[in-house]
């Protein structure tokens, strides 16, 4: 039998993607004791579109870092995008990254559809449909590389690691 009601689609669910933040900086503040918590900037894309601004802010020091940001339309949550926070890094410093080879088939392939005028399907791994799928992915995105390194350069207290290897050679003296 059919069914004509989109399939993953529950009306008890509706939680536009503010609120999903909301939600997280809630979760942010529990799990860190206060010690973290996430600011959310409202904001306009270029395109003139909705977009939020994520940063986690050390509350002890009042220092913040940009994490990603979700742009939707102006009132209709969904679709939604995250973009992740991208960092760079040189390449000694990452788990993997991409070095293009010299003269590769693909390279060869993509000047034919060029030359034809033929497209490609390219897929966005962090545009999201529904609240659901929201969560799931900004739950992929705080766990990213680049998001954890931002939080932990927050959390350590740089300036003092320098002071205390002074004061130890001073004491030490």
């Amino acid at each position: 039998m059919n069914s004509f009601w989109p399939e993953d689609l529950s009306l008890d669910d509706t939680q536009p993607p503010y609120e999903v933040l909301k939600s997280a900086r809630e979760e942010w503040e529990r799990e860190t004791g206060g010690a973290m918590t996430l600011v959310l900037q409202q904001a306009e894309s270029e395109s003139n579109d909705a977009m939020i601004i994520v940063h986690a802010k050390h509350v002890a020091t009042n220092r913040t870092a940009t994490l990603l940001s979700v742009i939707h339309r102006p009132n209709e949550p969904y679709p939604a995008t995250i973009q992740p926070r991208r960092e760079k890094l040189p390449n000694i410093l990452k788990r993997s990254y991409y070095e293009p080879g010299t003269g590769e088939l693909a390279s060869a392939l993509s000047m034919s559809n060029i030359m034809t005028g033929e497209g490609q399907t390219v897929t966005n791994e962090w545009v999201s449909d529904t609240p659901s799928e929201f969560r799931e992915k900004l739950s992929k995105a705080f766990n990213s590389s680049p998001v954890k390194t931002a939080i932990l350069a927050l959390a350590c207290d740089v300036s003092s690691g320098a002071s205390k290897e002074e004061e130890d050679k001073d004491n030490a003296g």
